[in-house]
């Protein structure tokens, strides 16, 4: 996509630390795919305990990202946009599911404050995927707009939370989203192989333009 060393010197101000504890993903504890005791072709979701069946069940993390004390979050389609309390940092996110409706990854998309020219392309935002622990580094992680080509991307930094490909996009590529109907994200985890998540790209044009 764009040149990697202005990739960590474009994206030096949105820290790595903030993407974690800022989405849905840090709310929900954490995906995992790394080993389990759980039947082969099933994603460790660190299942909760059981509870009584009076009780309520635990709420569902959703795809939005954590805003601060008095903070707006919105729905665009598929989805949600959360800004800070002063509407000026905003973000908007989706967790991906695999086919079988289970959540694997988290992408995060935020607006850069200045648009930065790198060689003939100018990156006019940042892309985050959060994926679980367990994914296989070197296999680098694939988006699929559509039926269009592959592209691939690096991982950047892993945590406890999980690990971050985090890529500057440029307008090419957001009109390729605008126009699309859903990206494929492929990931390889090291105990199951090849684990793919539907992005849906309904209201992705409104979102994105609603990002300041």
């Amino acid at each position: 996509m764009i040149d990697r060393l202005a990739i960590l010197l474009a994206v030096t101000a949105l820290s790595v630390p903030g993407v974690f504890v800022n989405t849905a993903w840090a709310q929900s504890g954490g995906l995992k795919l790394g080993p389990s005791e759980e039947p082969a072709g099933k994603l460790d979701l660190g299942a909760a305990p059981q509870v009584d069946e009076e009780q309520p069940p635990p709420q569902r993390a959703t795809s939005a990202p954590a805003s601060s004390a008095g903070g707006k979050q919105t729905q665009e389609g598929a989805w949600n946009v959360a800004c800070d309390a002063e509407g000026t940092n905003c973000a908007m996110a989706q967790i991906g599911n695999d086919s079988s409706g289970t959540p694997v990854l988290e992408m995060v998309i935020r607006k850069l404050a200045e648009p930065l020219e790198v060689g003939e392309r100018t990156a006019i935002a940042v892309l985050d995927v959060i994926t679980p622990l367990g994914v296989v580094l070197t296999e680098g992680l694939a988006v699929t707009i559509d039926n269009g080509e592959q592209e691939s991307a690096p991982y950047q930094i892993c945590t406890e939370q999980g690990c971050l490909v985090r890529e500057p996009i440029d307008n090419d590529l957001v009109n390729r989203f605008k126009r699309g109907n859903n990206a494929t994200i492929s990931v390889v985890a090291a105990n199951q192989g090849e684990v793919s998540a539907k992005i849906s790209l309904n209201g992705f044009t409104k979102a994105f333009g609603s990002l300041k």
